[in-house]
Parts: C-alpha cells; structure tokens; sequence
C-alpha cells in the first residue's frame, strides 16, 4: 500500500515538474497559468489532470476537442512514480518532506534537459544543498567522498577536453555532486544504471521518432 501511495505522489510530482520544466527553461514561468490542450487550448478541469488515470479514461484523447493526447506525459507520469518509488527506498531513513523536494528536484533537471538540453544552476545549488544534508546526518566519509568527487569532475572534465560536447556540461557538474553521497564501493554501480537509463533513453527516442513519422 505504500508503495502505491508514493507512486501516487511520484506521478503527481512529474506531471507538474515536466510542465514547469517547459515554462523555466523558455522563461514562461506564470504561477497562475491554468493547464491547457496542446490542439484546441481548452483550458483542462480538475478530472482532467489525474495523472494515468484520466488519460486512461478519455482513451488518450482531448474530452473537448477528441484529439490525441502525446504519448510522451503517461511516459512521464509512470517513470516519475517508479522514480519516487526507487528514492523513498534508498532514502528510506529520512523524512518523506526531503525525499520529496529531493525527487522533485532531480525531475525538474532530467526535464528541463529534455526540453532545452540545460539544467539551470539554481536546481544544481539546491541539488548540492541536498547532498551536503545528507552527508552532514549520515556517517559517510566526508575526505573520501571528496576525494571522489573530485576524481569525477577531473575525469569528466578531461575527457570533454579531449572530446569536445561529448558530455554534457550540467553532467560535469551533476556527477560529482551525487558522487559526494555515494559510498565508493557503489560508485561504479551508479555509473552503470545512469549509463544503461541513458541508452535507454536515446533509444527509445530513436524508435519513437522514427515510428511517428512513419518510418517503422
């Protein structure tokens, strides 16, 4: 029941950072800016903004205009509960406030890099805030998490110089700051699931791009 109850939030949390995600990065941020449909701009009620339950409802469709809804905010919408799922476990000891400015700060980056392709800097302080929280009240080395996290940056920061836009420039700065909460022996783990979520993004992209302009 828990789980279903933070997956409910998880979904909720996406929903609304994918949306405010757009609105930061083309600097339309209006806080009294009511949802609207992308085809007939029908400005969307309450019902409409469950997250997967009303679009399960209305078949994927607009109630007002019967148009299609993009697939891509149910995608959003599961992978954000999965997500604030998979952070309320391993931050399981810590209160469900943080866990929940934590998972929505890391959402707002991931979205705001598909949008725009940039995280801004205010959600990498605020990301760093966190970080240095949860070093302070755990009992991690805060001398072998540095040395860490600058072991990354160098890294990073040498093969984009020899590599130029190989990676990108919010990943330079990202890495080490999660690498500053990460316990060395689990380091290379984190390496490999944000390597295999980043293949697995881009194609999924490919196959979706290249099935909605019907070359699939």
């Amino acid at each position: 029941m828990m789980y279903i109850f933070q997956f409910v939030i998880g979904s909720c949390l996406g929903s609304f950072a994918y949306c405010f995600a757009f609105d930061w990065v083309h600097q339309q941020i209006c806080l009294t800016r009511r949802s609207t449909c992308d085809h007939c701009s029908t400005t969307l009620k309450a019902f409409d903004l469950i997250p997967i339950v009303s679009q399960v409802l209305s078949r994927f469709r607009c109630r007002y205009c019967q148009k299609p809804t993009s697939s891509f905010y149910i995608i959003v919408e599961v992978m954000s509960g999965l997500l604030f799922v998979w952070t309320s476990f391993v931050f399981k000891e810590y209160h469900i406030y943080f866990i929940m400015a934590f998972a929505l700060v890391c959402l707002l980056m991931i979205y705001c890099d598909i949008h725009a392709m940039m995280v801004p800097d205010m959600l990498q302080l605020i990301l760093l805030c966190l970080v240095l929280y949860i070093v302070y009240v755990s009992e991690l080395d805060f001398g072998n998490q540095l040395l860490l996290a600058l072991a990354t940056f160098s890294s990073f920061f040498v093969f984009n110089t020899l590599r130029p836009a190989s990676i990108g420039g919010a990943d330079i700065k990202v890495f080490p700051i999660l690498s500053l909460c990460i316990p060395v022996s689990l380091f290379p783990m984190f390496l490999f699931i944000t390597s295999a979520t980043a293949l697995f993004y881009f194609l999924f992209g490919y196959l979706f791009r290249f099935k909605s302009t019907g070359a699939l």
